[in-house]
């Protein structure tokens, strides 16, 4: 039911898995990638089992320059690219006949899907799970003492890049070392993620981002577009989020014309796992029999 497939994006092949049956397959293909520095073996598969239980096919991608997709160097973070791989998805997606496009996006990819949403009339609906919203809100969210080891890594990156080369650090890091993502619980999440313990080396392998890729993320606000989405929304937050605040995720869902609001106890990534996974997933779910053309009454 998960075969692996390819598709373009720019020059380059982004590697994603489609979840579909050939026997009975479906009028709607949720598009699907995750946040900042991650790839599709980090727990998405969960979610996508869930939907094609629920009768959904899916298209799960990893960026270019991330996981098994093409691009060099690796680990290189830019908004612009990431935002052409969603484009390129969801015309694959089209291209396979599906006649309804979800979008569905955790994290940086929570807003990089209501960044997408505003530029298409005709998306059936968009899942933005506890989203980045405000490059402003992200930045207040790191501790004071990480900055000067941030300030430096950025400009060590942009010095070499000049050199063609780049300077590397870890995406996510256990609490007290230096890494994009270090809040505590983030590292240990990200391993309780991978599909088994053989999948620590993987981990290991892709666990870097480009310093620069620091500054895209601090400089990227997607909320501001908010008001401009014209499909069904879902907006889910954690009030106790130290990684893309409450707040923020808030303040878009009301600027939104369309969008059912859900707040969770819980912090940034116990989404993905455990008692919080189940609530999220299952909202998910009944947001798509509710308001997917196919399904709704």
């Amino acid at each position: 039911m998960r075969r692996d497939i390819t598709f373009l994006s720019g020059a380059m092949r982004c590697a994603a898995w489609l979840y579909a049956s050939e026997a009975a397959p479906s009028a709607t293909c949720i598009v699907m990638a995750h946040g900042f520095g991650g790839t599709r073996h980090y727990g998405l598969d969960a979610y996508a089992s869930a939907f094609q239980a629920a009768g959904h096919d899916v298209l799960l991608f990893d960026y270019r320059h991330f996981g098994e997709s093409e691009g060099s160097p690796r680990g290189l973070l830019k908004v612009g690219l990431q935002h052409e791989d969603w484009r390129a998805a969801i015309a694959h997606a089209r291209s396979l006949g599906y006649r309804h496009i979800v979008l569905w996006g955790s994290s940086f990819a929570g807003g990089h899907v209501l960044h997408i949403a505003t530029e298409y009339d005709d998306l059936a609906g968009v899942i933005a799970q506890v989203p980045h919203i405000s490059g402003l809100a992200t930045a207040l969210a790191v501790p004071v003492g990480k900055l000067p080891r941030v300030a430096a890594a950025v400009v060590a990156d942009a010095l070499l890049n000049l050199f063609g080369k780049r300077y590397m650090i870890k995406a996510f890091a256990p609490a007290g070392e230096f890494g994009a993502m270090s809040t505590p619980g983030a590292y240990d999440a990200l391993v309780a993620m991978l599909p088994g313990p053989e999948w620590r080396d993987y981990f290991d392998e892709h666990n870097s981002v480009t310093a620069l890729s620091l500054l895209e993320t601090l400089r990227y606000s997607p909320g501001k577009r908010a008001a401009q989405i014209k499909c069904p929304v879902l907006l889910q937050a954690g009030r106790g989020d130290r990684t893309t605040p409450f707040e923020p995720a808030r303040r878009a869902a009301e600027k939104i014309p369309d969008c059912e609001f859900r707040a969770h106890e819980c912090d940034h990534f116990d989404v993905y796992l455990g008692g919080c996974f189940e609530a999220v997933v299952a909202e998910q779910i009944d947001f798509l029999q509710r308001r997917i053309p196919e399904n709704a009454p």
